[in-house]
């Protein structure tokens, strides 16, 4: 199934990867040597990063090639992706757990020293630290909660130093507003998650280029709200989200500020289908079918796994039902991604 891969249409990172699972790193040495912008490079290291996080593929890599510089960025992509494994897997309430998580957190940041100091330009050393501040749920290092902008009194405490450090190398990277997301909805202190999120996202977008992908931050918080709200039982408010003034604004800009102006192959396919899915609930089937059009085979598992109509192992009929139900309604639409 090609939505299964989270290397999207991007053929040669998904035959990257299929090498990093039978155990081999050429592929992705290659790969690297082959990417051509930031924000490529970004996407790919991520991806590649979670593939090998269960291998010692990238170890075997920097013992062959010691001097790469592509070799140290991936292994702090890898010590980075295991801490957060072993944190969304663990947390820190058992003692044990959190010493060991701690050791590898330090291994982490360690691998990221060395990267940033052989490549000063590159802004993923700086995301895989902005990353670990999610599991500093104790806020040991003070990197992890510095004081936020001035005047900016709804946002709380968190790496904002970090964040600072990627956007002056790879300003508005997708990935860092939210991985900064995360790391303030981690400890969001009395507001909740649910405000910080929808906080940050709105502050965000308030100067946010008019065609970045961050326009599509509210979204994810609306999702997240949604997904909130139907655990809780609270069914008969989920309707009155979707069309809400300030929510049928955000899916507007997202649509006609970021997709209309989006190549869908460099694009996330993750963002592709946040956005079906709320265009879907707020009521524009139209500009819905233009963005399943430019999804094609490349579903990705959220946001679909958080409908009800289907557990989470069946979210493709989510998907499915969704983006039949759109193409019924417009069955003639050919939009500019067709």
């Amino acid at each position: 199934m090609a939505g299964a891969s989270p290397a999207g249409r991007d053929r040669d990172l998904y035959a990257a990867v299929q090498d990093i699972q039978a155990g081999y790193w050429m592929q992705m040495r290659q790969v690297l040597a082959r990417t051509e912008s930031w924000p490529q490079w970004t996407s790919r290291t991520q991806v590649l990063g979670v593939a090998a996080a269960q291998t010692n593929v990238v170890e075997l890599w920097l013992k062959e090639e010691p001097g790469s510089l592509a070799a140290r960025v991936m292994y702090a992509r890898v010590a980075t992706e295991r801490v957060l494994q072993a944190h969304r897997r663990h947390g820190t309430h058992d003692t044990q757990h959190a010493r060991d998580l701690e050791k590898l957190a330090d291994r982490a940041r360690q691998a990221c020293h060395r990267a940033a100091e052989d490549n000063p330009h590159d802004s993923v050393p700086w995301l895989c630290r902005l990353a670990l501040a999610e599991t500093d749920t104790t806020e040991r290092h003070p990197e992890h909660h510095m004081a936020p902008p001035p005047h900016e009194y709804l946002l709380p405490r968190g790496p904002w130093g970090l964040l600072g450090e990627v956007h002056r190398r790879d300003p508005f990277n997708r990935e860092a507003w939210h991985r900064m997301s995360q790391a303030l909805q981690a400890r969001p202190g009395p507001a909740g998650r649910q405000a910080v999120a929808v906080d940050f996202a709105r502050w965000t977008v308030s100067f946010a280029p008019s065609d970045s992908p961050l326009l599509l931050l509210p979204l994810y918080a609306r999702v997240q709200e949604h997904r909130e709200r139907r655990d809780k039982g609270a069914e008969v408010a989920l309707n009155l989200l979707w069309t809400r003034e300030d929510t049928t604004r955000a899916i507007t800009r997202a649509y006609e500020g970021w997709f209309q102006q989006c190549d869908p192959a460099a694009s996330s396919q993750q963002d592709l289908n946040y956005l079906a899915y709320t265009l879907t609930r707020g009521g524009f089937p139209g500009w819905a079918t233009e963005v399943f059009d430019a999804i094609g085979d490349f579903a990705t598992p959220a946001p679909w796994q958080y409908d009800a109509r289907y557990p989470k192992d069946q979210w493709r009929k989510a998907f499915e039902e969704d983006r039949d139900a759109c193409l019924r309604s417009h069955p003639r639409h050919t939009g500019k991604h067709t």
